[in-house]
């Protein structure tokens, strides 16, 4: 019975090992994301472009 036990505890174990991980990948994906947006707006604004396809938000990084 102990047994049983240890291994429920490792398979609830690794689940919330894999949730944790996948919600970091999620969360380097998006900072990714917001970095590449910023450079971007930041790459057209100093263009001077005078074509607006519509106003992209400026993301920022706060430290």
């Amino acid at each position: 019975m102990s047994t049983n036990h240890e291994e429920t505890l490792s398979a609830t174990a690794t689940l919330k090992n894999e949730s944790s991980r996948q919600r970091w990948e999620l969360f380097h994906r998006a900072i990714a994301h917001a970095k590449r947006s910023n450079d971007e707006a930041l790459l057209e604004a100093d263009s001077g472009s005078s074509e607006s396809s519509g106003s992209k938000p400026l993301l920022s990084i706060v430290r």
